[in-house]
């Protein structure tokens, strides 16, 4: 087996390694491995914008100043990934996109019970999350919700629209469903 390279591999690999190395803030935990030279090590590769992290909001009631959610998250990524308080926030805005209300500026938004500060890898959790002083909603409000699994990456989020008219419709099927 040869361990040399020709110029033409030089200049390939030395090319690839200049793409790679200026745009290595960009690239998250990928690889490149050429099975033609075993000289070359492991380059990165690109950047993957899934997270591979899966949220639901399965519920949500406003009651007497206090809105709770009941929210699924499940992951697949390697690392865990740490669940703070500062990863969820809460907002209602009016019909004229004016914000009428902002968890952060309210005590922010609080885990209810959270079993583990952290959420591994195939091991789905369910937490209840609770936001105080919560306006009572009027017509044309939405409740936009909001999940940053991760702060440092936080364009990467998941965002949920909550209408009034779709809130007060599932408040109606919560209860003709338990009678």
């Amino acid at each position: 087996m040869s361990y040399t390279f020709s110029r033409r591999a030089f200049l390939k690999y030395s090319a690839a390694t200049a793409v790679a190395v200026a745009g290595a803030s960009l690239l998250g935990g990928c690889e490149y491995q050429d099975p033609q030279n075993p000289v070359c090590k492991t380059l990165p590769g690109a950047i993957t914008s899934d997270l591979q992290v899966i949220a639901g909001l399965r519920s949500m009631k406003i009651e007497n100043g206090t809105c709770t959610l009941e929210v699924d998250i499940e992951s697949a990524r390697a690392n865990p990934i740490r669940l703070t308080t500062d990863c969820f926030s809460i907002a209602v805005k009016d019909s004229e996109d004016n914000q009428r209300y902002f968890s952060l500026k309210n005590g922010g938004v609080q885990i209810l019970d959270a079993e583990n500060s952290r959420i591994e890898q195939k091991k789905p959790v369910t937490l209840h999350l609770a936001a105080s002083n919560f306006p009572e909603l009027q017509d044309g409000d939405t409740v936009l919700f909001q999940y940053i699994p991760i702060r440092e990456n936080s364009e990467y989020s998941m965002n949920w629209e909550i209408t009034k008219e779709v809130y007060e419709k599932f408040i109606a099927n919560q209860s003709t469903s338990k009678n």
